[in-house]
């Protein structure tokens, strides 16, 4: 009967829409989550990644600018050892704020790694440093360059490497984590064109019910054979 038949085409259609609806919801789901993990992502390129290597520019210019005062002060008469220890200071003081800025975003092992070997390298040049001005206010000058030139150089240079070091994983986890972004703008997209093709599925069903119940409010018409 055609009723009956009506009747079974609903349930189908209505296990059809249940697993659309089911499907529309855990797409839904996973659209917000690709969306959670790229703002996440965007966000750590700036904070974790773009601002550090900003800092690491700071770093390596502050380092520099110690360098140039050192030997500017050893080699020349025109600056007087205190002139030379408070502009130091002041480096030092950037260089200390600069690395505990660093020190509180996302780091990768290897950039920990790198980070606690630059403050290593750092803490102990500044050591060196102190003992070289020392050396130069109690002696000479000749002395506390020989002293810098035979370990002060080298330690400020390996700084310097370790910065280096520090700004390649920077670009290389960048690096990831736009590729990563890129999946997940990918993986958005597609999932975007399921739903629009379920949604067109959705259509086609809701008509084909609107249809079988056209089909079984039409009277039986009943024919006699003479």
């Amino acid at each position: 009967m055609n009723w009956t038949f009506a009747i079974q085409q609903k349930i189908k259609a209505a296990a059809i829409l249940f697993g659309i609806m089911l499907m529309i919801v855990i797409f839904s789901f996973l659209e917000r989550k690709n969306m959670a993990d790229i703002n996440k992502s965007v966000t750590s390129i700036y904070n974790d990644r773009l601002v550090p290597a900003t800092d690491i520019f700071y770093l390596s210019e502050h380092l520099y600018g110690k360098r140039f005062l050192l030997e500017q002060f050893l080699l020349t008469n025109k600056s007087n050892l205190g002139e030379v220890q408070a502009q130091l200071d002041k480096h030092n003081q950037e260089i200390s704020e600069l690395i505990t800025r660093f020190e509180k975003t996302y780091l990768v092992d290897e950039e920990s790694r790198y980070l606690k070997n630059l403050k290593n390298t750092v803490l102990s040049y500044n050591r060196l440093e102190a003992d070289i001005l020392t050396l130069s206010n109690r002696e000479s000058k000749k002395a506390a360059l020989a002293l810098y030139e035979s370990k002060g150089r080298n330690n400020l240079q390996d700084g310097i490497r370790q910065l280096a070091l520090l700004t390649r994983v920077q670009t290389n986890v960048g690096s990831q984590l736009i590729k990563d972004s890129n999946g997940k703008v990918a993986s958005s997209s597609m999932i975007s064109n399921l739903q629009i093709i379920l949604s067109i599925v959705t259509g086609l069903v809701v008509i084909s019910l609107v249809f079988a119940s056209r089909i079984s409010s039409k009277p039986e018409q009943n024919y006699h054979l003479n």
